[in-house]
């Protein structure tokens, strides 16, 4: 008989950083759980994270590996895709050995390129209705993973199953709480973009993928003040007091309208979407969960958790890590950055 795995790690590739969650499977060595981070800026590999590449984040995978038992674990891996890439299907009861052929065929008319340049990956939902299965699905591109296969191969180890971010962050909140009763609205916030999903235990859940993330920031104000995007980057990091034109990153964001503009073009969509469910369910969003590490950066954490203002809806922050690592001393500059990690540890 093969013996229970005892560790599964979960390892979120972002555009600025690589997040491992390892979790133990008995309870004996949960105090052996870790969750490690590595950064491209800090581990000083690049000097600009645009100029991020697959070298590095192998450099990267390794470093964090090199920590952890790897070898007999089940390990997951998540990477974020540059589009709208979650799905909710209904497919009549089917046998279970039978369900990805019948998504594969499924998702052909929803995706702009032929399905055999997709990877996908599902979860099960809790059944809406007799003789049917509610699935929620997550495509990514082909050849955005093909290499990330052969690194594993390469270290020697096992590569289970690889997913997009969104999926099972959104799996792990709806088993973290399983009696939720009211429809609520879900926030990722990421480096590069983010994901908002209304769940309601009365209807499917709904997606919006929002091209918003820590690096359209940077973006907007280092043009808005003429100063590098790296040097903002370093600033809303908390490592630079002040910028070369003499500003803190404080002064920055509340004299660049640009950015004032861009979160309520997003806290706008958010509404509609919101009103949209309320219109063709009758459910009202009754509160608003945020996580990612874009919530590391106190403005936004601000602007977000001051969302019944902006949203119309009261706001809580979703933070993972006291459920399933409790005993575990994180640094607060890096919380909010593992629920990826985390829910792709415990799938």
């Amino acid at each position: 008989m093969a013996r229970a795995k005892k560790i599964k790690i979960g390892i979120d590739i972002g555009t600025n950083s690589i997040k491992l969650a390892s979790y133990y499977t008995k309870k004996k060595n949960k105090k052996q759980a870790k969750l490690l981070k590595y950064d491209f800026l800090e581990e000083d590999i690049v000097t600009d994270i645009r100029d991020v590449n697959e070298t590095h984040i192998l450099t990267g995978l390794k470093a964090l590996l090199s920590e952890v038992p790897y070898r007999r674990a089940d390990i997951n891996v998540g990477l974020s895709a540059d589009f709208q890439n979650l799905f909710f299907l209904q497919l009549p009861q089917i046998p279970t050995h039978e369900l990805k052929q019948a998504l594969f065929w499924e998702l052909a008319p929803l995706l702009s390129s032929p399905v055999d340049n997709y990877e996908f990956d599902y979860a099960l939902l809790p059944q809406s209705q007799k003789k049917k299965v509610d699935v929620l699905l997550a495509v990514i591109k082909e050849n955005r993973i093909e290499w990330l296969q052969k690194v594993f191969k390469s270290l020697s180890g096992s590569l289970n199953s690889l997913e997009t971010s969104t999926l099972p962050t959104i799996d792990l909140f709806q088993r973290s709480n399983p009696k939720l009763t009211d429809a609520v609205g879900i926030l990722h916030l990421g480096g590069s973009n983010s994901h908002y999903t209304i769940l309601d235990p009365a209807s499917h859940p709904e997606f919006l993928y929002l091209p918003f993330g820590g690096n359209v920031l940077n973006r907007i104000i280092a043009r808005s003040a003429d100063i590098p995007f790296i040097e903002v980057e370093h600033l809303r990091r908390g490592t630079l007091d002040m910028s070369s034109s003499n500003q803190t990153i404080t002064s920055l964001y509340m004299e660049t309208t640009a950015v004032e503009k861009r979160l309520k073009e997003l806290s706008l969509t958010i509404r509609k979407l919101n009103f949209r469910h309320f219109y063709s369910t009758g459910q009202k969003i009754s509160k608003l969960y945020t996580t990612g590490g874009l919530l590391n950066d106190s403005f936004i954490k601000s602007f977000f958790t001051l969302s019944e203002e902006i949203l119309d809806i009261p706001a809580e922050i979703w933070e993972p890590i006291p459920k399933y690592y409790p005993n575990l001393k994180v640094d607060p500059s890096i919380a909010y950055q593992f629920s990826t990690a985390i829910a792709l540890a415990l799938r």
